[in-house]
């Protein structure tokens, strides 16, 4: 049981001091921690590019390895750094979260939902008449172009294809 760990060792080129003030971005956001059969709900109060750090109910005796799930996203194999009371540090195993089949279904979903002809079809169309005379109106269409895109992109990206 991983209760009480020492960080491990840091990353080359890079030391603990360096490692332990990295930024952090404090998110409040809940989740799950998962480990054999278990699952117990935590808040998790802040991330950085290599872990986070998080709170639970109740003090639980940890595994070394455990699944961090975020609540809308982002399930990410990893290591407790260390565990005092209710609070807890994991460091995430692998910078890139891991294929969530749930998360990867509700993306399909949402992707099949885009309308088929897309964004930029309309925005095209518009353009094509002068539609967008107005500096304002146009930089808003192509901000929404290119959010959409991104959006698209992303969701892609979660189900594991980057097709059409």
């Amino acid at each position: 049981m991983a209760t009480e760990q020492p960080q491990p060792p840091a990353a080359a080129g890079q030391s603990h001091e360096s490692r332990r003030h990295e930024d952090r971005t404090l998110v409040i956001k809940g989740g799950k921690i998962c480990f054999g059969q278990a699952a117990v709900d935590c808040t998790i109060l802040d991330v950085s590019p290599h872990g986070a750090r998080v709170r639970t109910d109740v003090v639980i005796a940890l595994p070394e390895f455990v699944i961090l799930r975020f609540n809308g996203g982002g399930v990410f194999a990893c290591r407790v750094q260390w565990a005092r009371g209710t609070e807890a540090r994991f460091a995430f195993e692998q910078p890139e979260p891991l294929i969530d089949a749930t998360a990867a279904s509700a993306a399909r979903s949402a992707l099949a939902a885009l309308p088929a002809d897309d964004l930029r079809a309309a925005i095209g169309t518009l353009r094509s008449m002068r539609f967008f005379d107005d500096p304002a109106l146009a930089k808003a269409a192509e901000d929404a172009e290119t959010a959409y895109l991104r959006f698209k992109a992303s969701l892609q990206a979660r189900i594991g294809h980057s097709g059409p």
